[in-house]
Order: C-alpha cells, then structure tokens, then sequence
C-alpha cells in the first residue's frame, strides 16, 4: 500500500516541478536541474492520462477533457525547453517558454487539485497504481497524440 495519498503525490509533484521552473526562471538552478523537472512533468502527465484520468471518467470527464487540451498546450513548450537544455542553450535564451509554461502551470495545477485530486482520494488502490506505473519511452500526451494520427 502506497504511503502517501493519490492527491498527496501528485500535489507533491506540481510542488517539484513549480520548484525547478522557478529555478530556471531566477537562476538558482541549471539546465540539468529544469531538465529533470520536465522529465518529472512529461511523467506526471503520463500518470494523470493513463492512471487517473480512466479512474476518474464517469464522475468528472468534462474536466478531464480540459486538462488533456492543456496539457497539449504544455507540451511544445516542454519539448522546446527539453531540446534547448540538451543543446547546450543558456536559460536566458529560455526566458519566454519558461514564463509561458509556468503561467500555465498556475493557472492548470489548481484546477486539478480542486476538482480532480480529491475524487481520486475516494478510489480505493489508485495511490498504488500512480506509485507503480512508469513511463515508456516515446510516451506523448493525449492531446499530441490526437494531433500526429
């Protein structure tokens, strides 16, 4: 049994990966670090798409399709950042894709906390299905999956 919540990891995780964009953004960190939390985000909207989303469907599917659009409107922005860090890019350089991914960030992340995270509390063993699940090579989001068929 997972220690911790569903709504407690995947709350944790909007904290880390606020945590090392703000990084970016005031210099207190690097490109290794931003990567990582891209990495941390491009899992995390893995584990809201293919663990708690379907879990959720038939109480909040109109929200559901809400935050899959965003996270399509995420995903550019995380694959531009991804490639300017493994290219060497200053985090300057970065400036506009990093404030645009985190204005959406504030305005995405409390959305799902308010209205998703706490149903998924009420869904016996789906803290232990987002602590299991891994992320597979190649993984897209909904959003830009539906975009590249």
């Amino acid at each position: 049994m997972s220690a911790q919540s569903a709504s407690e990891l995947l709350q944790q995780q909007h904290r880390d990966i606020d945590f090392g964009i703000q990084g970016a953004m005031d210099g207190s960190s690097d490109q290794v670090e931003l990567l990582r939390s891209l990495d941390l985000l491009r899992a995390h909207l893995h584990l809201e798409e293919t663990v708690l989303f379907p879990a959720l469907e038939g109480s909040v599917g109109l929200s559901i399709m809400v935050m899959e659009r965003e996270h399509g409107l995420m995903w550019p922005l995380m694959e531009s950042l991804a490639a300017a860090c493994r290219g060497g890019a200053s985090l300057e350089s970065m400036e506009d894709d990093l404030d645009e991914l985190f204005g959406l960030l504030q305005v995405h992340n409390p959305k799902e906390e308010q209205i998703l995270y706490g149903v998924a509390d009420e869904h016996a063993g789906l803290a232990d299905a987002l602590a299991a699940a891994r992320l597979p090579e190649g993984w897209m989001c909904k959003a830009v999956q539906g975009r590249r068929a």
